[in-house]
């Protein structure tokens, strides 16, 4: 899986300035007059979500400033690559506050659209993976949110246990992990009664998934989740 929306440098990429609304105090007098004043009186305000392009004097776009709130997290810029025209791409300027991190996960979540039926004519704009982000960090959340996301809008008549299973299994081959399945009557044995009552009836047969990773010799986490498929 790639992440939707971010690319390697390119040459014309446009710059991005990302601020609070503690910060634009302060950099907005720092600017020129012409930007400034178009930002004043456009009414621009770095509330999340919030943004405006600058115009050259020529008509050509100088730069996109856009709001954070007052403390930034994914969803301040998730609206950006839908909002913005599809062939525009964007460069995180050093001028601004960053949040890179924040700014490129929340770019991704913005970015993904659920294309398993029906292709989406709808584009985005594209961001330049900031040099300062934990690039790694960034793909692997935004990876799995973006998976979570396909599985919960799949129906679910394609999203049965076996489907779910299907999932759990594509993850431990990318992930280097090891995934157990307790099914149908084995769940009797093995003294999981609740998981094979409440599936029983059905054609489509329940099971526990176990999925492991990890070191041996590591701090021992467990997430217990509830993957419901309707039978």
């Amino acid at each position: 899986m790639t992440v939707q929306g971010l690319i390697e440098a390119v040459d014309d990429a446009v710059p991005l300035i990302t601020l609070t609304t503690a910060g634009y105090a302060a950099w907005i007098v720092s600017q020129p007059a012409r930007v400034a004043t178009w930002l004043r009186r456009t009414g621009f305000e770095a509330e999340a979500g919030h943004w405006q392009v600058v115009p050259e004097v020529d008509g050509d776009i100088a730069m996109v400033v856009a709001g954070l709130g007052d403390t930034p997290d994914l969803w301040s810029a998730a609206s950006l690559p839908s909002e913005l025209p599809d062939d525009l791409c964007l460069a995180l300027d050093p001028d601004g506050e960053g949040a890179a991190d924040a700014v490129a996960e929340g770019w991704a979540a913005g970015c993904h659209r659920f294309t398993r039926y029906r292709k989406t004519k709808r584009g985005h704009a594209s961001l330049v993976w900031p040099q300062n982000c934990d690039r790694s960090g960034v793909t692997a959340r935004a990876e799995a949110v973006c998976l979570g996301r396909d599985l919960v809008n799949t129906p679910a008549e394609d999203m049965g246990p076996a489907d779910l299973e299907d999932a759990a299994e594509a993850i431990a081959q990318r992930a280097g992990a090891t995934l157990s399945v307790i099914q149908g009557e084995k769940l009797l044995s093995e003294g999981y009664p609740a998981v094979h009552a409440v599936g029983r009836a059905s054609a489509r047969p329940p099971r526990l998934l176990d999925l492991h990773w990890g070191r041996d010799d590591a701090p021992r986490v467990t997430l217990v989740g509830k993957g419901v498929c309707f039978d």
